[in-house]
């Protein structure tokens, strides 16, 4: 009987913590879908300053497709746990196994070519800078990136400062050296786009500040998907072991 008693105790602790675990899934789906929000609406400039790369290199469909798959399956979940019922619970186990299993191949996938998407994202933005960017007036997504980049980080070109617009479709189109959210006082006669004097120009390129922003978000991003890979695991597991139980009790009722 004591056995018996333990065994029940454990099965019903099994439940409550695999909901408990269900609705910090229905969470983190929720987070993910207010991420792919943020990188569209507030992080936009970024990624239109990858020019003809910004589709490819967009991550926000694929939080917001990840966030709503995991917000449906939790509720597949926890229903499951709470019904005791076999075919939820299966079904959580396999599309959660199936997000888990995809979020694993894709993080071993960009640290393996980490190298050579850094270098497709340098060249992008490069390009996008000396064969797209129009100048301050411009209204075109990418030219209104690379102004909002220059003016919120203080900084002028790419990597080079003023001589990345040497031979640029700007300097081409307007016979300038440099914009004029290039310059440290906009609004300064000597801001005229071909004074050069240092006083008149943002001293740092935006490479290296754009590139120390990503890592500073990256650790923020990183450490909350080791978290939800983590809870996800948890979840795999304590599911199949509510389904092998689930499984002997109705067996055992039927021998009954």
């Amino acid at each position: 009987e004591k056995m018996a008693c333990s065994a029940s105790r454990l099965y019903e602790a099994m439940r409550y913590l695999l909901i408990v675990l269900c609705a910090l899934i229905f969470i983190s789906g929720f987070v993910l879908v207010g991420l792919g929000a943020w990188i569209i609406y507030g992080a936009s400039t970024l990624v239109y300053a990858l020019g003809p790369y910004s589709v490819q290199l967009n991550m926000s469909y694929i939080c917001i497709g990840v966030g709503a798959v995991l917000i449906l399956t939790s509720l597949a979940g926890s229903c499951g746990a709470w019904k005791e019922n076999r075919c939820c619970l299966m079904l959580f186990f396999i599309i959660l196994t199936a997000v888990f299993v995809a979020e694993v191949v894709g993080t071993i996938f960009v640290w393996v070519y980490r190298e050579l998407v850094g270098l497709v994202v340098w060249r992008a933005t490069k390009e996008s800078l000396q064969k797209l960017y129009m100048g301050p007036a411009a209204a075109d997504p990418i030219s209104a990136a690379w102004n909002t980049i220059m003016i919120k980080f203080k900084c002028c070109g790419f990597e080079n400062s003023t001589e990345d617009f040497t031979n640029s479709a700007f300097s081409q189109a307007t016979g300038l050296s440099y914009p004029k959210t290039c310059c440290i006082e906009k609004t300064s006669p000597a801001c005229d786009g071909l004074n050069l004097a240092p006083d008149v120009i943002q001293p740092q390129s935006c490479y290296k500040k754009v590139i120390s922003v990503i890592r500073d978000k990256s650790a923020v991003l990183g450490a909350a998907a080791g978290t939800i890979c983590v809870i996800e695991l948890a979840s795999i597991i304590l599911t199949m072991l509510l389904f092998v139980k689930l499984g002997v009790m109705q067996r055992e009722e039927r021998d009954m």
